[in-house]
């Protein structure tokens, strides 16, 4: 037959148990999210290598020319009353148009 004290040191060791469990996640969860920075940075190396290897002339800075002409229009309501402003935007529309071009890459 099992005493009370028997039952008690069973829950008090099965609290322990879910507090270490939980303390363990806790853990675990910080160094994932520590470590996403240095993955990510690992990551963007790897995609400039990649994007280096297809045409290394392109991300160089100074290589790459271009004239681009850049019209936007929209439609805009101004309204000023009692001291209130307000002002509501519509529909709005870009347009680019033009040429660039990579020096050195054939």
């Amino acid at each position: 037959m099992v005493t009370e004290v028997e039952k008690k040191m069973c829950r008090k060791s099965r609290a322990q148990s879910m507090m270490e469990y939980a303390v363990l996640i806790a853990t675990v969860s910080a160094a994932l999210v520590a470590m996403q920075i240095y993955m990510k940075r690992g990551m963007q190396g790897r995609l400039k290598d990649l994007a280096n290897q297809i045409s290394p002339i392109q991300y160089e800075r100074g290589n790459t020319t271009s004239d681009y002409t850049v019209t936007r229009t929209s439609s805009m309501t101004e309204n000023v009353d009692r001291g209130t402003y307000t002002r509501t935007i519509g529909d709005e529309t870009t347009t680019r148009t033009g040429w660039e071009t990579v020096v050195g890459n054939d």
